[in-house]
């Protein structure tokens, strides 16, 4: 008797597929053009990013006029980036600083959630404050964390804690917390281009690791097997591409990312809730056509809500 065909979860799961869509400055027809244009070239989803939702916090009104600019597109959001910097980074040492902080943090939280958005990226610290030791800022993330937390949880978004070339931004302070915080709605967000840049950067004295680590008077801690790491984490994740030098959120093939690895460990992320094109395409005068084709050919099929 044959035995009936075993059915693999992870290789029906629709991971949906989302494009980071740069709007500063742009007014709503401008906006409205931009999201015709990645719909037009098949994609579904868009970025609620960094500046669409300091756009939400400054113009109330943008509340409802982006949401349904992007409907009438036939697009959606499904993940997002919060603010970052350092009024808005969770590891803000500063004590008169941190109230406001806080604030921003929950308001962004309860702008995703109402977006309908389960996941978001978070960056533990941008800009470090040298008259706090760095052991001082992760405390504050830490404190960070366990107030923004039960939010999240309540709201049903995952937060993503990024590997970033920078301090207190490491693969193991992002593995520190998650350890930390045992929670559904925290876990990791895998960069690709700053884990290239981690990997691979020790042999060019431009690299940018050297600067940032410098600037905090600490060598740097090159990194081995990031993703395979990161990878039981994982809720979100940043692919774009670059040399292993500079932040360049390049197209694919630009660069010296191994893609066809990249996309085969992230299909067997257990807790992966989507994927993101952070390729900053304004920059590099990449046509939409050209972005959404090229991580079409990277994912190896034409259903854009199915690896």
């Amino acid at each position: 008797m044959s035995k009936p065909p075993v059915e693999t979860e992870k290789a029906e799961r629709e991971i949906p597929f989302t494009y980071l869509c740069t709007v500063a400055g742009l007014d709503e027809g401008a906006r409205r053009m931009k999201f015709a244009e990645f719909a037009a070239n098949g994609a579904k989803h868009i970025v609620l990013s960094d500046g669409m939702l300091k756009l939400l916090a400054g113009e109330p009104k943008a509340y409802l006029n982006l949401r349904q600019e992007v409907r009438d597109a036939g697009l959606d959001f499904v993940d997002a980036h919060a603010p970052f910097g350092a009024e808005c980074d969770p590891a803000l040492p500063v004590p008169e600083y941190r109230r406001q902080m806080l604030a921003r943090l929950k308001f962004n939280l309860q702008l995703i959630a109402d977006f309908g958005v389960t996941s978001c990226c978070v960056h533990i610290d941008t800009t470090l404050y040298p008259e706090y030791p760095l052991a001082r800022h992760l405390d504050a993330a830490r404190a960070t964390l366990d107030e923004v937390l039960p939010l999240a949880e309540r709201l049903g978004v995952a937060i993503g804690l990024e590997n970033i070339f920078k301090p207190l931004n490491t693969v193991d302070d992002v593995l520190t917390l998650i350890g930390e915080f045992p929670s559904p709605c925290l876990g990791a967000c895998f960069d690709s281009g700053h884990a290239n840049i981690m990997e691979h950067g020790m042999n060019d004295p431009e690299c940018l690791a050297f600067d940032r680590f410098g600037r905090a008077g600490v060598p740097v801690p090159w990194e081995k097997d990031v993703l395979d790491r990161m990878l039981p984490h994982i809720v979100n994740c940043h692919l774009h591409d670059n040399c292993a030098v500079k932040d360049d959120h390049d197209l694919p093939g630009r660069g010296s990312v191994d893609w066809a690895a990249t996309f085969a460990k992230l299909r067997t992320a257990p807790r992966l809730k989507s994927m993101q094109s952070e390729v900053i395409a304004v920059k590099h005068a990449i046509p939409v056509k050209t972005l959404v084709e090229t991580f079409e050919k990277l994912r190896g099929n034409q259903n854009q809500d199915r690896l």
